[in-house]
This record gives C-alpha cells, structure tokens and sequence, in this order.
C-alpha cells in the first residue's frame, strides 16, 4: 500500500511555515525562558511556563530585540 502524501491540514495561500520566528523572553518574576510564537505584539497576554506568573508584552513590535515581558499583577 502506498502512503498518501497529501498534506495533513491546507495550508493557508499566505502562509509560510518555516517563516514563523520563534524566541524566548525572560520571566521578569522568576527569571525563567519563556518561549514565543512570533506573532506576539504589545498588549498581548502570555503565562509563565515556570512559574505561571501573568505577563504583558511590551516593547515595539518591528523589533524584536526590543520587546519584553512585565508583570501583569
């Protein structure tokens, strides 16, 4: 029998799988890697992996080396 190479799931016209960029923030409460997507942008909400600690990003979205978690107590 042969396997079917059709993919899994469509891929949208526009989207770009190897085109995601991933990084990692760091818990300001616990200073643990916390990973991102990629798509993240000021305002968003992200949860610590480590701790659990709520947290907002900050920072300018057209730079990523910019950008930053704060606590969101």
């Amino acid at each position: 029998m042969v396997p079917d190479r059709s993919p899994l799931k469509l891929l949208r016209r526009h989207s770009d799988p190897w085109g995601v960029k991933r990084s990692e923030l760091s818990c300001p409460v616990c200073n643990a890697d916390v990973p991102m997507a990629g798509d993240e942008k000021p305002g968003d909400e992200a949860f610590c992996t480590y701790c659990g600690a709520p947290l907002t990003v900050k920072g300018a979205r057209d730079d990523p080396s910019e950008m930053e978690l704060e606590e969101d107590f």
